[in-house]
């Protein structure tokens, strides 16, 4: 992998929701992060769906703002945020820069390609697969309101067929035939590498919750049982290193379950095996 130098940036928000909670990773890391805030999104609990989605859409804009600047100088950006959405600001950034990936890598227990049209549960959090390549809002009687967010933040669709989706052991029926008729890559953990290229460059999206680590991460969202321990997200991210990264998103554990940091510093280990020796200040 080229020497990028790494930007962080913390989005201390979950479906638009603040947890401020998640600022504990960079107390943790001590080195500097830039958070990412909107004036306009103070509440810590949101029930309308539409609501979420506008919240979720100021947030990663500004978001898209930052990692814009970081990649068209040249650097690396790096995220934690509370909930998958946030790659919406990632891809958005990375493409008003130019620097576009030519592959995604979405690292997920879960396949978060639900629509409105196959969710039972309404939560935007098994959705942001599905926004990001471009599918639509299908509710009776209502806007398009994914596309008015992804609008709002500035991203474009991104093809399926450059998405590589690994592990998502957990779908949901309708997810999962959606998945199949997809032109989506989905592909078993220890597969990955067999479908990148390091003549490519990539954007690495890495849902916390892809890990089977519920004793020495008790504070990881939906636990799924037969997954990658740490010991081996820990070895493909250290191969990881010999590909073009472009940028890395993370979505995290729960920060309010995390009072032993377990969680939060796993996290921050993994992502120096991905990201070593690399200028660690902002300027």
């Amino acid at each position: 992998m080229s020497r990028l130098a790494v930007r962080r940036l913390l989005v201390p928000y979950l479906m638009g929701q603040v947890r401020d909670g998640l600022r504990n990773a960079a107390l943790l890391d001590g080195r500097p992060w830039q958070v990412i805030t909107s004036p306009e999104s103070t509440a810590t609990g949101i029930p309308d769906k539409n609501e979420q989605l506008r919240s979720m859409g100021r947030i990663y804009a500004l978001l898209a703002q930052q990692v814009s600047k970081i990649a068209a100088a040249g650097d690396l950006p790096l995220s934690i945020a509370g909930d998958c959405v946030s790659s919406m600001g990632m891809l958005a950034g990375l493409q008003q820069a130019g620097r576009e990936p030519q592959r995604i890598l979405w690292l997920d227990a879960h396949g978060d390609f639900h629509t409105w049209a196959t969710t039972q549960t309404q939560y935007l959090g098994g959705m942001p697969l599905a926004m990001l390549v471009g599918r639509l809002d299908r509710r009776k009687a209502q806007r398009d309101s994914i596309a008015a967010m992804r609008a709002a933040v500035g991203a474009r669709p991104y093809p399926e067929e450059r998405i590589v989706l690994s592990d998502a052991r957990d779908l949901d029926p309708g997810e999962k035939e959606a998945l199949r008729a997809s032109a989506i890559v989905r592909c078993t953990f220890d597969a990955v590498l067999a479908h990148l290229s390091p003549q490519e460059t990539l954007y690495v999206h890495f849902d916390t919750d892809v890990l089977d680590e519920s004793e020495r991460m008790p504070a990881l969202k939906y636990h799924v049982p037969e997954g990658p321990r740490l010991e081996q997200m820990a070895a493909l991210f250290e191969r990881l290193r010999d590909y073009r990264v472009v940028a890395v998103s993370v979505s995290s554990w729960h920060a309010e379950h995390d009072a032993d940091s377990k969680a939060a510093r796993a996290c921050l280990d993994l992502l120096d095996v991905l990201l070593p020796e690399l200028p660690v200040t902002n300027s």
